[in-house]
């Protein structure tokens, strides 16, 4: 009879199939085996902390180079122009806090005189987010389709080195080339982890899907304020070798934290939830079909057709899921790319002239990184909240996300915001909205799919915010030229000089 308690904690420890024991067996179990029920509980309940922790840390660490890249995108691009040419109708050196701008006929002016000015740089962030994401995509792309046939320790390693790359190369880059390979490094690495990692919580309770959720959220307020504060007392350069660190955290999480699992059980994730939608049910069960049928066939054919028409059952499972999966995949595509065309096409034109907290002055440069960080605050705050709610309808945090760029677009070309601190609160709101959508999207697919599809469909599915991203990293760069292009409206708070 003991060895219908250990499933309840087999799952956690061999992560093979298995099912919750039914309460009326318990009852039935003598008083001894009871407690063996209960001991075997206690030592489930560590390997779950284990487990989560485990997946929060690599959340944390794998989104950090992503991150760091993008907060750091604004003095990267003005660190290699900064010799070569100024930035569009300014110099970027300057700090615009100890001089006077104000505004008149809806144009930016200093004090001697008349001027229209925006200060942008020639080149937009959106080129490194490119450059940040595009890897990303590739990778996303294609590697749900083979990714089951190799093993999760070459993915994660590989994810370590490319990591550690990246930031030695961003470093000691001297040219825009070098600088946009290094960040290409990194998003190799995080994009590869992203998928290896959101396939790999298939085979590990659900609940690791939230720990890995909220630690990518960690990693957005980590990577930005560790980089905002570091840029207050170092250079750009050693900030970025600190960094360092982080991939050697990653492999520490994946390879001593996380309990050991027999990769022979890939094709059998261990999660068993009854909670299918009865849409989801029906749609697969034509799958179902084909692989009985497909099964009949094959049983005659030799080892080497018995390979190929496994792989074509295989891969015409996978294709009916795709009408599926869009409705997951949808609303994330289109909240990452309003999203990212807010982040990369429009924080370094959304700044305010004579900005200090604390007495300590904060230009252009200052806002767009304390931008990213209440950012990232709020994705921290909303990938971790489905321990406390779970929204359904998350469309609908995607459409709220269109109407904040919208908001913010109409405000970067017209200026009618008259506080740095509204910007910033809107900017709050957004990461919201980018992090709820996130959580929710996966968490609904996890419950939602059956075990032995879920591996697959979560590595997919990632695919939607990366498509999102890279339509807005290519958008950005004309927005941003459209924008720089106009003279600065004035602010509701201006006054013309006399």
């Amino acid at each position: 009879t003991s060895l219908r308690i250990r499933p309840i904690c087999e799952s956690f420890f061999t992560k093979l199939p298995t099912s919750e024991m039914e309460e009326d067996e318990a009852d039935k179990l003598l008083p001894q085996q009871r407690e063996e029920g209960h001991t075997q509980r206690s030592s489930c309940d560590v390997v779950k902390v284990r487990n989560n922790v485990g997946f929060w840390l690599l959340g944390l660490c794998n989104n950090f180079p992503y991150v760091i890249m993008l907060s750091a995108a604004f003095d990267i691009l003005s660190k290699v122009e900064d010799e070569s040419s100024d930035p569009v109708g300014s110099n970027s050196s300057v700090d615009y806090c100890q001089m006077q701008f104000d505004y008149c006929d809806g144009a930016r002016v200093n004090n001697s005189g008349h001027y229209p000015y925006r200060e942008c740089n020639s080149v937009s962030t959106g080129v490194i987010l490119l450059a940040d994401i595009l890897p990303t995509l590739i990778i996303k792309l294609s590697a749900p389709w083979f990714m089951s046939a190799i093993p999760y320790w070459i993915m994660i390693s590989s994810c370590v080195l490319a990591s550690s790359a990246s930031f030695v190369i961003v470093a000691f880059a001297d040219s825009t080339a070098l600088v946009l390979f290094g960040v290409c490094c990194a998003s190799y690495g995080s994009g590869l982890g992203e998928l290896s990692f959101l396939s790999l919580t298939s085979f590990y309770h659900k609940s690791t899907i939230s720990a890995w959720s909220s630690g990518t959220g960690a990693a957005g307020v980590g990577g930005a304020l560790v980089y905002a504060g570091l840029l207050e007392v170092t250079t750009p350069k050693t900030a970025l070798l600190i960094q360092l660190i982080v991939p050697v955290a990653l492999a520490l999480s994946y390879f001593f934290i996380l309990t050991k699992w027999p990769e022979q059980h890939r094709e059998q994730p261990i999660r068993s939830d009854n909670s299918l939608h009865s849409s989801t049910e029906q749609l697969l069960s034509s799958v179902g079909d084909d692989e009985g049928s497909i099964n009949t066939t094959i049983s005659r054919e030799s080892p080497l057709q018995l390979k190929l028409s496994k792989a074509k059952q295989v891969l015409i499972q996978r294709i009916k899921l795709l009408p599926f999966l869009s409705k997951f995949m949808i609303p994330l595509f289109g909240v990452y790319a309003a999203e990212y065309l807010i982040n990369q096409g429009l924080f370094e034109l959304l700044y305010y002239d004579n900005t200090h907290i604390g007495g300590l002055c904060l230009n252009q440069h200052s806002q767009y990184r304390w931008y990213q960080v209440i950012y990232q605050c709020g994705v921290l705050i909303s990938r971790s909240s489905t321990v406390l709610v779970h929204i359904k309808q998350f469309w609908l945090l995607s459409l709220l996300q269109i109407m904040t760029f919208l908001l913010l677009f109409y405000e970067s070309i017209y200026t009618f915001i008259p506080s740095f601190w509204i910007t910033f609160f809107i900017i709050l709101w957004e990461g919201l909205l980018g992090g709820g959508t996130y959580v929710n999207a996966f968490y609904q697919l996890s419950i939602s799919v059956p075990d032995k599809y879920r591996e697959f469909a979560m590595g997919l599915t990632s695919v939607a915010d990366t498509s999102g991203i890279t339509l807005a990293g290519l958008t950005s760069i004309f927005v941003h030229n459209y924008i720089c292009n106009r003279a600065v409206g004035m602010r509701p708070s201006s006054s013309c000089p006399s």
